[in-house]
């Protein structure tokens, strides 16, 4: 039958959903916890960018306040030259790093890095990575406090900007909040957000020249809790303020190559994948489910068509029948998952409609994204 068929496509983005839900429960524990640690004794700030041109001024800015100026080492890496983003880093004294050739995505800029420029690696305490419509506060290197025996810290990132934007933060909020600090306290690592992450020199070393898909941060969220290496997040004051794309357009090109990255990396990554199952077998589903349940603006309306079909088959065996408690799990994840979003004092109903309406035009770009780089504007 049909709806059979739908109901294995919503197998993984419903476990999700049960994940989604234990984490929220354990984050509870980590609001209560003492963040205690240190900070390494200097670091090396990579900051990836591709013909950015001015736009790299307002994130290298509050670099250069944020960094102690002694110990912190701001480096500008350039995918390919770029004349404006050069002249406004040697306006603020910032040094530059040209990768040649450019391309093929962020992944291969941040292993190019390592491959050379390993001595300056090697001699910091930690490599920080933001990417450029990202920015700190001053003070920001003192306040990312580091739990003892950590191998690499993700800042709690504060997303800015309406429309789709609004959600997206939203959403990502959502996830670091409870789902991140949840991981946390199961002993399982947190996810990198692609931007205000924080490796020591040996973790970045280990998956800087692995990385071969265009979501570079869940892939290397899943190469090193492959390792077992821990990641966790930094105290909640240490927040960088990251600036999303504001028109459905942008945000549909961002989303179409988030999406190409995602559907390869099982391809690309499937001996991660399986060391991963079976070096800690929960952690590892749940990395699997969360490959699969994602995005939830295309997995909720899945899962309620589910719920649909396998109704309307359980009008003829009762509620209690195979389709009928499949179309009541569905539901029920699908519902979970929508208020856990709705009921957040921010959510706004247009931007999360817009937001939807991005994903949906991510998928017509989606042939487009798995062939080139699509480079999404913020506002």
């Amino acid at each position: 039958m049909s709806w059979l068929w739908l109901a294995a496509l919503a197998l993984l983005p419903v476990l999700d959903s049960l994940y989604r839900l234990v984490l929220l429960c354990c984050s509870h524990r980590w609001t209560r916890r003492v963040r205690q640690g240190g900070e390494p004794a200097g670091y090396l700030v990579l900051v990836p960018a591709r013909a950015e041109g001015e736009g790299v001024e307002p994130t290298l800015r509050s670099l250069v306040s944020a960094a102690d100026g002694v110990k912190d080492r701001v480096l500008l890496l350039l995918d390919g030259p770029d004349p404006a983003a050069a002249e406004v880093a040697g306006r603020l004294g910032v040094e530059v790093v040209v990768k040649e050739p450019a391309g093929p995505s962020k992944g291969a800029v941040l292993g190019w890095a390592c491959a050379h420029l390993w001595e300056d690696i090697e001699r910091a305490g930690a490599v920080f990575v933001l990417d450029v419509g990202s920015t700190v506060g001053p003070g920001f290197f003192r306040q990312l406090k580091w739990a003892p025996g950590a191998d690499g810290v993700q800042a709690f990132l504060s997303g800015t900007g309406l429309g789709p934007a609004r959600t997206a933060a939203l959403s990502e909020q959502i996830a670091q909040r409870h789902e991140d600090c949840g991981r946390e306290v199961l002993g399982w690592s947190v996810r990198l957000r692609g931007t205000g992450f924080a490796l020591t020199p040996a973790a970045f070393a280990t998956i800087a020249g692995r990385l071969v898909t265009q979501v570079e941060d869940t892939e290397m969220s899943l190469l090193l809790a492959e390792r077992g290496t821990r990641l966790v997040m930094g105290p909640r004051q240490a927040v960088v303020f990251d600036e999303k794309p504001e028109l459905v357009a942008d945000a549909a090109r961002q989303r179409a190559r988030w999406l190409a990255g995602q559907l390869s990396l099982p391809l690309r990554q499937p001996g991660a994948l399986a060391r991963v199952l079976l070096r800690s077998p929960l952690e590892g589903l749940g990395f699997v489910a969360e490959i699969a349940g994602r995005p939830l603006s295309l997995t909720v309306p899945l899962r309620l068509l589910v719920a649909v079909l396998a109704g309307l088959q359980a009008r003829d065996f009762g509620l209690l029948s195979p389709a009928g408690i499949v179309a009541l799990v569905a539901a029920v994840s699908a519902v979970f998952d929508v208020l856990l979003n709705a009921l957040s004092a921010d959510f706004r109903l247009g931007s999360a409609l817009s937001l939807i309406l991005s994903w949906m035009r991510a998928i017509v770009l989606l042939p487009r994204a798995f062939l080139s780089w699509m480079v999404a504007r913020r506002s």
